[in-house]
């Protein structure tokens, strides 16, 4: 069969653009390869508010929770509260929400291959994706869109692929109460070296999870709910209803586009380098995507037609991966003491109003941007030899 559009992979970003396209009167076929949208998942499914008004995404039964606060647990375990009196984020029933980006999708005329699971692509001309499942055969494409999450398919298979390095994630759901109008967020390089761990309320369950740069994360989950002095009182006795587990991809590490070929989402490594978080950028990509796929489709939607997406996503949001990696790179290196001296000066009255003043959820470049003069002197707090040897990593290009 034949499409204007093959899009691989039915999570957000996929259905987001295929709805958009559908809705400029496009043919597009969506390829997934489970039974339902939306499952599985491994995500914290924390969304900012802003971010979901600016896409035109209206809050609806998927929120199961209004975040208000920030709790920042360093390894001290010495809490520090954030909040600027508003509700900040949703936390989201993801299945929910990807199923609701579906349904808009095929109510604009998507069709919907499901339990069809993409086994490659065949480039040279228009391309020819190769399915296999329910819905198996060839689907010629004059454009195929690759939203097939961290390990990619369509970027292996295009070549795509710059870089390896994934963060690994683990979440658990479990049947206790925390706070329900704050995310807690805990530092500490026994359980998640090189990043963190979260616990969140989502509805009737919480929702725990770490992410770390080496080491088994499943095995540092379970250090992290049963042995954290202040996670282990909270749901370290709770049923654990289940357990999601993967990879996470760092930003341009993929090339977006190719010869009649697009990379969106997870696929093309579009996260938060400081949170891991995918939905916004992932969204706000597809966006991006989906108007220079209509463009390139009025002719030939070749590499040169394509190559404005990328541009346009460097010129929106270069910058902004490009800060929150140098600042993680900074994360990833500090021992306990550091993180713990780092965070202490989130006490100070002046610190704590820059980093409320400047803070974006959807967004930390800004953040970034206003605390980079303010480094050396941060820095100084950890003594000359390790000031210098972070402000190394931070302004590194």
């Amino acid at each position: 069969m034949r499409a204007d559009v093959v899009v691989v992979g039915g999570g957000p970003a996929g259905c987001f653009v295929s709805g958009i396209l559908a809705k400029r009167g496009l043919d597009v076929v969506v390829v997934e390869e489970h039974g339902e949208v939306g499952n599985p998942s491994c995500c914290a499914g924390i969304v900012g508010v802003n971010g979901l008004k600016e896409l035109g995404i209206k809050p609806g039964k998927w929120v199961l929770g209004k975040l208000r606060r920030a709790v920042i647990y360093p390894p001290s375990n010495e809490s520090i509260e954030l909040t600027r009196g508003k509700v900040e984020a949703f936390v989201i029933d993801r299945a929910e929400f990807d199923r609701s980006l579906a349904t808009e999708a095929a109510k604009a005329g998507a069709n919907f291959f499901l339990k069809s699971r993409c086994t490659g692509v065949k480039f040279g001309g228009e391309p020819v994706v190769n399915i296999r499942g329910i819905r198996g055969g060839q689907i010629k494409a004059r454009l195929v869109i690759g939203a097939d999450g961290p390990t990619s398919i369509i970027a292996r298979e295009a070549s795509l692929v710059r870089s390896g390095r994934f963060l690994k994630g683990v979440q658990m759901e479990v049947v206790t109460n925390v706070s329900d109008d704050a995310a807690e967020v805990y530092f500490g390089r026994s359980f998640a070296p090189g990043f963190f761990g979260w616990l969140v309320q989502a509805g009737d369950v919480a929702r725990a999870g770490i992410c770390c740069m080496e080491g088994d994360p499943l095995r540092m989950l379970y250090k992290f709910v049963r042995k954290h002095p202040v996670v282990s009182s909270k749901v370290g006795g709770g049923k654990v209803l289940n357990i999601s587990i993967g990879p996470i991809p760092e930003p341009w590490s993929r090339k977006l586009y190719g010869n009649r070929l697009m990379l969106i989402g997870d696929a093309a490594g579009q996260v938060k380098p400081l949170t891991g978080g995918g939905i916004y950028f992932g969204l706000s990509c597809a966006l991006m995507a989906a108007e220079v796929a209509v463009r390139a489709l009025e002719g030939e939607p070749d590499r040169k037609a394509l190559q404005a997406y990328e541009r346009a996503v460097e010129g929106r949001f270069g910058e902004e991966f490009r800060l929150g990696l140098r600042a993680r790179r900074v994360f990833e290196q500090m021992p306990d003491k550091d993180l713990d001296a780092v965070f202490s000066l989130l006490l100070r009255e002046d610190i704590r109003e820059l980093v409320l003043k400047n803070f974006g959820f959807d967004q930390h470049g800004k953040l970034v941007r206003t605390l980079l003069p303010e480094m050396p002197r941060i820095f100084k707090e950890l003594g000359i030899k390790r000031a210098i040897k972070y402000t190394r990593y931070l302004m590194a290009p």
